[in-house]
């Protein structure tokens, strides 16, 4: 079976690969992560342009860690899921200014999965071990008709098909050829070099067998925001932390925000006066109105902008411009 179906397979990819950047010779192991972060859970198409733009200014690990994460993150704008970006940003501060050569040493970094260090480990470096993303495991629960759970069960079989000394063109392959052929819908059959051994040809859309996914919670983020004349709204970065679905940091570790707490101070009239002036302006006519709009402002639940076609932009009350 492994002749059966690495012959094919890698006959195919050497004249069908599609031309990346990432895959010039000879790999170059921090262009291959890059490009292995850049490419989970985004078209290639897409991730092409941000590539370039990316190594343009970032050409190497170093240039990597000594950037600032603003930087990183101002050159990520638009790819999505921030968190790579930013296990990406600590990773090139940790590893010393050289990759680990093996799966297991990357696994050790921010942000590296089963998936990645076995990327990174066998297309640039040539270790002998398998890897599975989604089109991987297609294919496979295609060619032998998996049920259930087609994931855990390839993780298996492409360790028992793996060529030795040929681990990294083979892996390329499967992604390659369900990406562009062993596709979710609509697979090209007639084009897989694989059919002859193919269990699942004849119904390829009965695998995998879809997953059940839990129901997602919708979550509702309000702010409150404070506004300059000049139209500067003031932020704060949200510090970074362990990661919680429950309390949304993985959405928000890390981020900036509106600086409710600080408008809160503010709105409450909390600035610095010594307690004399302090107690002086509270008996003020001033004074008095501010603690009333205090006490409006202390059970206010944050709202965001709203907008109406009369006034273009307005806020809450309890957000007035300093």
């Amino acid at each position: 079976m492994i002749s059966t179906l690495t012959v094919p397979l890698l006959s195919w990819f050497a004249q069908s690969r599609r031309d990346l950047p990432w895959r010039k010779e000879p790999r170059d192991p921090y262009r291959v992560w890059v490009s292995e972060v850049m490419l989970q859970q985004t078209r290639v198409d897409v991730v092409v342009p941000y590539y370039e733009r990316f190594l343009a200014r970032f050409p190497t690990l170093e240039a990597l860690a000594a950037a600032e994460l603003d930087d990183v993150l101002a050159l990520w704008s638009g790819l999505g899921y921030y968190a790579r970006a930013r296990n990406l940003h600590r990773a090139a501060q940790s590893c010393g200014g050289e990759l680990p050569r093996t799966a297991e040493a990357l696994r050790a970094l921010p942000g590296f999965g089963p998936y990645t260090a076995a990327a990174v480990a066998s297309l640039a470096f040539n270790q002998d071990v398998a890897l599975v993303d989604g089109n991987v495991a297609r294919v496979l629960a295609r060619v032998f008709k998996l049920s259930g759970d087609a994931r855990p069960q390839a993780w298996k079989i492409a360790g028992e098909l793996l060529p030795r000394g040929r681990s990294g063109q083979f892996n390329e392959a499967l992604m390659e050829l369900g990406a562009t052929v062993c596709t979710p819908r609509a697979p090209d059959c007639a084009r897989c070099p694989l059919r002859q051994a193919c269990g699942g040809k004849d119904d390829p859309a009965r695998y995998p067998a879809p997953r059940r996914r839990p129901a997602r919670p919708l979550l509702r983020w309000k702010a409150l925001a404070l506004r300059r004349k000049d139209g500067a709204v003031l932020l704060q970065r949200r510090p970074a932390g362990p990661c919680s679905r429950a309390s949304g940091t993985c959405l928000w570790s890390g981020r900036r925000e509106s600086a409710s707490t600080a408008t809160s101070r503010i709105a409450a009239g909390s600035s610095r006066r010594s307690r004399t002036a302090r107690s002086a302006f509270r008996s003020s006519p001033r004074g008095r109105a501010e603690r009333r709009r205090a006490a409006r402002c202390a059970g206010w639940r944050p709202k965001a902008w709203r907008r109406s076609a009369s006034r273009p932009w307005r806020a809450s009350p309890c957000a007035r411009p300093a």
